[in-house]
Formats: structure tokens, C-alpha cells, sequence
């Protein structure tokens, strides 16, 4: 062993030395990032005189680091190895644990769902994470005379990021990755055209989870399960525009028959959640436009289709007469049928000012054991604002027992940390000012600010009972508004002594109907209590953001 420890460092230096015919070249890139953040009243309620109050909780405030380290090996013109280790990965402060703040996906109960159409999130999982360390991403590039060919654990991202984002951007705190093999090839067309076109093969992590979306993102089977996706890319691009379409097939074979699991009312994991095959497909097309050397416009669609079987599975509702542990759940191969699209056109101009308009849609379900699936929505790192879509904001009404009043369900959050059930549309100025005479080493300064505001194309809570379980003594709640409100943001972003980057952004959401507890109730059993109207009040928040960039 004491050879061996002897030999590696000679073996290091003959591969770094200068002496042989090509340098190999090092760089590690990355960031150190802190952020504090403050939020108050993201569940839109406030403690009141009724009898059973809706508040859940008040000021949320939590400090959180991350160093991101990018090492790359450039051994020639034809070989490079990639990695990305996070240390300390987005770690609370007085904290040890690297697991990320869990939130519930606004559905009453926990709905467990095997690998969907595109890779989950890997932070704070089991995928990668070993403590203060994760192992990220590690990839090798080879250039070849027809293509280049990446294969390992790489980013995934495509068009504006609805559907695959790999969440490198400033804000960033997942990222979409893929075991993937890739092979690209380019033809030049015209003076200044090229089309590359290529092919994926997806293998999806075992034992992952999205700790962002709690409730849909728990711990697949392994790879003997067998899921695998098989992509083709194609994409034009010129100066002016671009377009291009990035579509595939899913697939899973599953254990037909047998079950995943599911938590019961009183935390017990239970088999629940019928198995079986998947074959689903997905297509997402891109393109931008640019106007001219100020503006420009971009868009992204998504289609979801085919079949998956989704163990789906919902928590136990302890209604009278139902048997313990009453987990509810659906056949295998449900058919899933999602949209989602998004446009955004922005401007820059010399005299310092800057905009950018953004809309799009996302499915949601009403009914979220319906036999079609339609929910899905953009990945957790497709930003609006400070608070609308970023965070769990709301409560949906809390069914109690009319004569204990016992909780049976419902008291999560209206909306999740991520678009969906939404037409949406936002607006952004910032303008840039010079400041170096008064501070020297202020290298960027800007200030303006953000509004947002959206609209659910179905309820936002919408929970047939009677349907659910198949008897008609249960009850059904519906919600009676459909506006999200609308979120007003300031935002000041700075550059400092070339590297530092930080910003400081304020919010403030003036909640619409959809967050009152206003529902309409239809209860032939005299089951549950009444749920009066209880109006939402505002929420709003901080957060502070130094990143020293090197």
C-alpha cells in the first residue's frame, strides 16, 4: 500500500507534465452563494375569532450557503471531462443537513408518482447527496469528425426551461439531470445557418425524489424497473431566429399488479398504488425571433401524452365508515394528457433601460384522482417572482368532523412552488445607473421592478368525495374563485469588484379569490362541519442574495 500511495503522486505529475506532446488544461469554475430570505403570511391567513382558524404559521426567515465548484479537464481538442460538485449544498444555517425546505404540492394528501416525462430534481436527494457534499454531475465530451458524443450524468435543458431546466442561472436551486448517453451533429447550411440534429438515451435515477413537490416526487423503484427514455433533438439556428423541437418515448416496465406506497393518516407507509407499464410520449418546440439588436421574442409548447402507471396513491381520509388504513387509489395506466406553454419577448436599450414581458399556461387537475392526468407543470426553476410560484403560498379549507371536530383533511397550500393550473402574465423593468463616482467598485447597478398576476383555468380545490370513494353520503367541496392576485416586486441588482454579485428584491402579493376560504359545499351526510368564508389577506416578503462569482 505504501508503493502504491508512493506511485500516484508520480503518475499525477507525469499526466500534468509539461514534457508530453499536449497540454492538458484545468479551470474550475463556480460560485459561493448566501441568501437570506424573510417571508411573512405565505399561507394568506391570519389568526382570527373563529372557532377553528385557518392560520398555519406567520414569519418564516431562514439563512442558506452554497459553494457550486465546476471543475473542467481539457486533456486535447477532442477529450474533456465536466463535474459539478455542490458543497454545503444550499445548507441552512445552524444546520448539518443538506436536505432542501420540503413543501407539499397543493393536493390534500400525499400522491406518490413514478418517474414522469422528464427527469426530477436531484438536490437534497438520495441521488448524489452524501451529506455536505454533492456529487452533482460528472460527464465527458468527445469530439469526433461527424459529432460530438456526451455521455455520464449531465444538465438537462432546452428552450426557455418549462419542461427540462437545468437551473444553472443565479436563482438557481435545482437543475434537471440526466443519466444520458447524446449524440449531436452538426451541418453548416447557407453563410451563416447550421442544423444539428441528434439522439438521447435517458436512464432515470434510481431511488430520486423532488424535495420541492413532496407529494409528487417520492422514491421510484430501481433500475430493474427498467425506465427509459429515447429522444431526438432537432434545432436551426441563425443570427436572426431560431426553432427546433426536442420530442421522445418513455418507457417503463413495470411490475403489473403489485404496489408502491403511500402514508396513511397516521404516518404509516402502507402498500398502496397499483403498478404497471408506461408508455408515454413528449414533444416540446422552440424558437426565437430577434427583432433587431434591441428585441426579441421567444417561445416554448409542450405536449404530454400516451399512458403511465402512476401508483397513485392518496393519503387516508378518516371519514365515518371508512376502513382503516382508507388509502384511496387508482388503476394502473391512466391516460395523461398535459399543455404547457410559455412566450417571453424582452428589450435593452443604450440609454440604460431594460424589459421583459412573459405569459404562458400550464394544466392543472381540479380532481386529482381522476382517471386522465393532466398536471405536471413547469420545473421549479422557471422563475416569475419572489413569491407567486416560488413559494407553497394559500390554504385550502380544512375539513373537520361535524360532531368531534377532529381534522379529516385539506389545511396545504392553494398553490405549489412551481406554475401550474395557471394562465399567467408578468412584467419586468429594470434600469441601469452609474454609480462609480460615488462607489468605485460598483461595476453594474440596477433598480425597477416586477408584476405578476395569474388566473387558474380549473377550481383550484375541487374534491368530489362521493366520487372518490363510490358512496353518495360523502361530501364535495368546491372553490368558488379562480384569481391568483397579483404580486408587485422591487428589485436592486449590483455588481461589486468584478466578482460580487448581489440583489435585494421585496414582494408583496395582493391575494385574489382563489386563496379566500370560500367553497361550496355539498354534504348529504351531515359528514363534515361547516367552512365559513374567511377572506385571504396579503403575504409578502424579502430575500438577499451575495454571490461572489469566480
Amino acid at each position: 500500500m505504501k508503493a502504491i500511495a508512493r506511485l500516484l503522486p508520480a503518475l499525477l505529475c507525469c499526466v500534468l507534465s509539461p514534457r508530453l506532446g499536449h497540454a492538458v488544461d484545468f479551470a474550475a469554475h463556480g460560485y459561493y452563494r448566501l441568501r437570506g430570505s424573510a417571508l411573512q403570511d405565505l399561507d394568506t391567513q391570519r389568526p382570527s375569532t373563529l372557532a377553528n382558524t385557518n392560520d398555519r404559521f406567520g414569519l418564516i426567515q431562514y439563512n442558506q450557503m452554497r459553494l457550486r465548484v465546476e471543475p473542467t479537464l481539457k486533456v486535447n481538442d477532442f477529450l474533456s471531462l465536466h463535474t459539478q460538485f455542490d458543497i454545503l449544498d444550499n445548507l441552512t444555517f445552524g444546520s448539518q443537513a443538506t436536505k432542501q425546505l420540503e413543501v407539499l404540492s397543493p393536493v390534500v394528501g400525499t400522491i406518490t408518482l413514478p418517474a414522469g416525462a422528464g427527469s426530477l430534481s436531484v438536490v437534497g436527494s438520495e441521488a448524489g447527496e452524501n451529506r455536505s457534499l454533492n456529487v452533482r454531475r460528472a460527464w465527458i465530451d468527445i469530439f469526433t469528425p461527424i459529432g460530438k458524443l456526451r455521455a455520464g450524468r449531465q444538465p438537462s435543458h432546452w428552450g426557455l426551461g418549462i419542461f427540462q431546466n437545468d437551473g444553472n442561472h443565479r436563482q438557481g436551486d435545482f437543475g434537471d439531470t440526466a443519466d444520458r448517453v447524446m449524440f449531436l451533429t452538426q451541418q453548416a447550411i447557407g453563410t451563416d445557418g447550421a442544423l444539428t440534429v441528434g439522439a438521447l438515451w435517458d436512464i432515470a435515477f434510481e431511488a430520486q425524489r423532488d424535495p420541492r413537490i413532496g407529494g409528487l416526487g417520492t422514491a421510484i423503484r430501481d433500475n430493474g424497473q427498467d425506465t427509459n427514455q429515447y429522444a431526438l433533438v432537432a434545432f436551426y439556428e441563425e443570427p436572426r431566429f431560431a426553432v427546433g423541437a426536442y420530442g421522445g418515448l418513455r418507457r417503463r416496465d413495470g411490475s403489473t399488479g403489485t404496489t408502491t406506497t403511500a402514508t396513511d393518516i397516521n404516518g404509516v407507509t402502507q402498500a398502496a398504488g397499483i403498478d404497471g407499464d408506461t408508455l408515454m410520449y413528449f414533444l416540446d418546440a422552440y424558437g426565437r425571433v430577434k427583432i433587431d439588436p434591441h428585441h426579441k421574442v421567444a417561445f416554448e409548447y409542450v405536449r404530454l401524452g400516451g399512458k403511465i402507471s402512476t401508483g397513485v396513491a392518496l393519503n387516508a381520509i378518516p371519514f365515518t365508515g371508512l376502513a382503516a388504513p382508507g388509502i384511496i387509489q387508482l388503476p394502473a395506466k391512466q391516460d395523461l394528457a398535459v399543455n404547457l406553454a410559455a412566450v417571453e419577448a424582452e428589450g435593452t436599450y443604450d440609454w440604460g433601460g431594460e424589459w421583459k414581458l412573459q405569459g404562458g399556461f400550464a394544466e392543472g387537475d381540479a380532481t386529482p384522482l381522476s382517471q386522465r392526468i393532466t398536471q405536471f407543470g413547469f420545473r421549479p426553476d422557471y422563475n416569475l417572482g419572489l413569491l407567486l410560484f416560488h413559494h407553497p403560498l394559500g390554504t385550502s379549507p380544512t375539513l373537520r368532523n361535524g360532531t368531534t371536530g377532529a381534522t379529516l383533511t385539506g389545511g396545504v397550500p392553494i398553490t405549489g412552488n412551481f406554475i401550474n393550473n395557471a394562465f399567467y402574465g408578468g412584467a419586468t423593468y429594470l434600469h441601469r445607473l452609474d454609480i462609480r463616482r460615488a462607489i468605485r467598485s460598483a461595476n453594474e447597478f440596477k433598480v425597477g421592478g416586477r408584476v405578476i398576476t395569474a388566473w387558474a383555468h380549473k377550481p383550484p380545490v375541487s374534491l368530489n368525495f362521493a366520487e372518490i370513494l363510490g358512496n353518495a353520503n360523502m361530501p364535495s367541496i368546491e372553490s368558488r374563485g379562480k384569481w391568483y392576485g397579483v404580486e408587485f416586486d422591487l428589485v436592486a441588482e449590483a455588481r461589486f469588484f468584478d466578482h460580487l454579485f448581489t440583489s435585494l428584491e421585496a414582494g408583496y402579493l395582493w391575494p385574489g379569490s382563489a386563496y379566500n376560504i370560500d367553497v361550496g359545499l355539498i354534504d348529504p351526510g351531515s359528514i363534515v362541519a361547516t367552512m365559513p368564508y374567511d377572506k385571504a389577506n396579503p403575504a409578502y416578503g424579502g430575500r438577499l442574495t451575495l454571490s461572489l462569482e469566480f
